[in-house]
């Protein structure tokens, strides 16, 4: 069974494009309808409800985000494709920032301040890589994480599996590791 591998934002695509690219997750760009992660929330658009029907057999649904607490709406086009039993959620909560807290070191730190700030703040005040303080681009990301140095991003991956405790139905982005 094929696998719709839907992201939450750009920088949860960009890190699935890199673990991917490294043969570093339990799939491949081949288990993948479309060959590729795709940056949506929702199955509500057009084209990717047409690229779904086209497809036409059976699939998995990947979501990976930190909010995770809407519900997917199912298209009545789709619902003969998908069932709800077949949808996995992948949380990086609070938010994907929290790798980069962790593999600086700075959880300890942040923890005093979480309440005031999200990672998303606490890492544009805290994360410089090369001179550059963090900007909530891809492109910082990938850079940070040294044109996707897996090994880096793995050990982030993992280390957060320990660090927070989600809800009984949510998955961890290292769950989807081999």
């Amino acid at each position: 069974m094929r696998i719709f591998l839907m992201c939450e934002g750009q920088n949860e695509e960009a890190l699935l494009n890199c673990l991917l690219d490294a043969d570093a997750c339990s799939f491949t760009r081949d288990d993948l309808i479309g060959r590729k992660p795709y940056h949506i929330r929702q199955l509500n658009n057009p084209t990717i409800k047409s690229e779904l029907v086209h497809y036409g057999l059976p699939f998995k649904i990947y979501r990976v985000g930190d909010k995770q607490n809407d519900n997917l709406k199912i298209p009545k086009e789709l619902k003969h494709l998908v069932s709800n039993k077949e949808i996995y959620k992948y949380c990086t909560k609070p938010e994907l920032e929290m790798l980069m807290i962790l593999n600086e070191g700075l959880e300890k730190d942040y923890e005093k301040v979480k309440k005031f700030q999200s990672p998303k703040i606490y890492a544009k005040k805290n994360i410089k890589y090369n001179g550059k303080k963090y900007d909530q681009t891809s492109e910082f990301l990938k850079e940070y994480y040294g044109g996707c140095d897996i090994n880096k991003l793995i050990d982030n991956i993992k280390k957060y599996k320990t660090y927070k405790k989600h809800n009984k139905n949510e998955l961890y982005l290292a769950d989807i590791l081999k």
